[in-house]
């Protein structure tokens, strides 16, 4: 089976087998991500982490610093491959990885304006226009498909500078979702309230549930895009985990604005409380 490709970034998602997907991708160095499955013996030659993210939530949070630290020393050319059998944790892995690989790319650029390669003024220009300006809207976009939830803008409200993180995360969601066939980690978020608006009885309850791991996954996200540009310069010398603890309101966002929503009987995301 072919695998799922990032457009324009070496990161690509399967469900294992793997092995005659891989071997149509470039000849590159490889690294394999396994999220809920082994390295089958013809790739055991491959260097492997183990990612094991949950179905539909971003734990444990250490999965991230996994990419991250697999990845630091890597060149742009090495290939990602994500096994899972479920399609939406390969994809918060290509999101992932896709988000460091970017931040490689930007101190790549910056690298030759200091080398007197390229001239600064044009090199930012591109770098603020690829990473740092938002996708232009499409139609029928909703402030809900834009990601721009109460929780979500709550946390730019105490954080500013996380907006260039939603910005560098919402374009990786774009391309792992739209483009490589993948499930839209923003979008689903708005589909799930609807589909739970239309449901009732023990239906409901399912989709009340999947909608809050949907809305934890995005929060996260967001928060690892914005540690990703501020960490990255530092050729990401602090952890993930170091990060968030810096922040602990984070975790308190999440606990009193999305997790105490499973305890009510609705929940909309119209009508989230900023923690």
């Amino acid at each position: 089976m072919d695998l799922r490709k990032v457009p324009g970034c070496h990161v690509y998602g399967g469900v294992a087998p793997l092995a005659a997907g891989i071997a149509k991708i470039p000849k590159e160095r490889i690294l394999i991500f396994n999220i809920d499955s082994e390295t089958e013996e013809a790739l055991k030659d491959v260097p492997s982490f183990k990612v094991p993210f949950e179905k539909e939530r971003p734990l444990p949070l250490e999965c991230f610093d996994t990419i991250v630290k697999a990845l630091v020393d890597e060149g742009d050319k090495t290939q990602c491959v994500f096994s899972s059998k479920g399609e939406e944790p390969s994809t918060l892995g290509m999101v992932a990885a896709c988000a460091v690989k970017s931040v490689h790319t930007i101190n790549t650029m910056r690298a030759l304006v200091e080398e007197g390669i390229t001239e600064k003024d044009w090199t930012e220009a591109i770098i603020k226009k690829t990473f740092e300006e938002p996708n232009p809207d499409k139609p029928g976009d909703t402030t809900l498909t834009k990601g721009e939830f109460d929780i979500v803008k709550a946390l730019l409200v105490k954080l500013p500078e996380i907006q260039v993180g939603k910005i560098l995360i919402d374009k990786m969601i774009d391309l792992a979702g739209e483009a490589a066939g993948g499930t839209h980690l923003r979008r689903c978020v708005s589909e799930l309230q609807a589909k739970m608006d239309a449901a009732s009885g023990e239906e409901q309850i399912l989709l009340k549930r999947k909608l809050l791991n949907s809305l934890e996954r995005y929060f996260y996200l967001v928060c690892f895009g914005a540690y990703c540009r501020q960490e990255g310069t530092t050729n990401f010398k602090n952890s993930f985990a170091s990060w968030l603890a810096e922040r602990s309101f984070i975790a308190d966002m999440v606990e009193n604005g999305i997790r105490v929503w499973e305890q009510m009987t609705f929940f909309s995301l119209s009508m989230t409380l900023p923690a």
